[in-house]
């Protein structure tokens, strides 16, 4: 299992950050994960491209993460189904892209890792 932490991705508008001519994907699994710290982005208003790019996510051979940040669609993203993770409460965007909620704490790989976001 690989753990790699980013920064804010902000939509479309830095994503290509986890393509593979930024970012080599090779050999990497479901089980393996990229946290995106903040400003993710692609949960604000549902549009066609907010839903192209996280099919493209989804569609990773890694499993995205992310914690909220300022510029987030905050009445959408609390509207999506909530479940738990690794022992804390996310938000399921897609089948691989989770909303790690503020506060909560999640063992990933035996360690606890507790998420928070400054505003």
């Amino acid at each position: 299992m690989s753990i790699f932490v980013t920064g804010d991705i902000h939509a479309s508008y830095d994503i290509a950050k986890l393509s593979e001519s930024c970012f080599d994907t090779a050999g990497l699994t479901k089980d393996d994960y990229v946290i995106i710290c903040g400003d993710f982005g692609l949960v604000w208003n549902n549009s066609a491209s907010e839903q192209y790019w996280l099919r493209w996510l989804d569609a990773r051979p890694f499993t995205t993460l992310f914690v909220d940040g300022n510029h987030e669609g905050f009445s959408l993203l609390n509207s999506l189904p909530e479940t738990t993770w690794n022992g804390g409460a996310v938000h399921q965007v897609a089948t691989s892209v989770l909303h790690l909620k503020r506060g909560q704490l999640f063992n990933i790989d035996g360690q606890t890792w507790m998420m928070t976001s400054a505003l």
